[in-house]
């Protein structure tokens, strides 16, 4: 499996999709052939030697992005192997029902990063915007597996409808985190906005913040209660597992933890996890 370097030229005029543009599938093509591949800009098609300077890449299996692809949406997209590399910020559904590989992502992501990922592994070093970690539109099931590490802060609804897998945000997170959840783990290091864990039946959020709490509300609406039964075992694997991570995290295995069990308005047995 070959890499391959892709350079931007200039910003396009209209939003840009890259779905198709995988490791696999450049594996077994010539230089000629990827540089005519067909994307997607607006409602035409353009080769994607008209938006990139295309060469040979230093690392084996590895697609590197270099510039400001802001406009261009759903890099790794259904992604299965090998790695991709992106110089700059991406677009909308970054990652989005990656099955494998790595996706790392240098800038921000737009919304719905790593929607229903089901596996494999994302790192975004700035921020993302709305429904990250969650599902598409009309879709029941949000991320299903995989890693998702996000060292900014992240929008509204990080996390609805989770079933799976582990989502990671360093900085702070929106409202409505982790809403309608069915099972995984969101770790988040920062302040987090309202209604955290709305309707979720399974699953665990972990508030791992120097101060961390309850977001405000969650105690007077009742539909949380406190839960004092000793968990040694689960918090310490769960607390290493995080930490590996480090920043916000790297302390866990070491603090205490107040765990808060909801939500009963929809009869659910998730967990909000407060480190001391």
């Amino acid at each position: 499996m070959s890499g391959w370097h892709f350079r931007l030229r200039q910003a396009p005029a209209l939003r840009v999709d890259l779905r198709g543009v995988t490791p696999a599938a450049l594996a077994e093509l010539s230089a000629a052939q990827v540089g005519q591949l067909p994307v997607g800009h607006g409602n035409a098609m353009l080769a994607l030697a008209e938006l990139f300077d295309v060469a040979s890449g230093k690392e084996e299996g590895t697609l590197r992005f270099e510039g400001d692809l802001g406009r261009f949406d759903r890099i790794g997209w259904q992604m299965d192997g090998g790695r991709i590399r992106v110089e700059g910020d991406a677009g909308h559904y970054a990652g989005g029902c990656m099955r494998g590989g790595e996706l790392y992502i240098e800038g921000r992501a737009g919304l719905l990063a790593a929607c229903e990922m089901a596996g494999g592994f994302i790192d975004v070093k700035g921020d993302v915007g709305d429904f990250a970690a969650s599902t598409l539109p009309g879709s029941m099931d949000g991320m299903r597996g995989g890693t998702f590490v996000v060292r900014g802060h992240a929008g509204e609804r990080f996390g609805d409808r989770m079933r799976r897998g582990s989502a990671l945000v360093h900085g702070d997170a929106g409202a409505f985190l982790g809403s309608r959840m069915v099972a995984g783990t969101i770790a988040v290091g920062g302040k987090v906005g309202a209604h955290a864990g709305y309707g979720m039946r399974r699953g665990s959020i972990v508030f791992a913040g120097p101060d961390a709490a309850l977001p405000a509300g969650i105690e007077a609406a009742l539909t949380f209660v406190p839960n004092r039964t000793a968990t040694p075992v689960f918090w310490a694997l769960l607390s290493r597992d995080l930490a590996r991570h480090g920043g916000p995290f790297a302390t866990l295995p070491a603090r205490r933890i107040e765990r808060h069990l909801g939500d009963l308005s929809a009869e659910g047995k998730g967990e909000l996890i407060v480190c001391s």
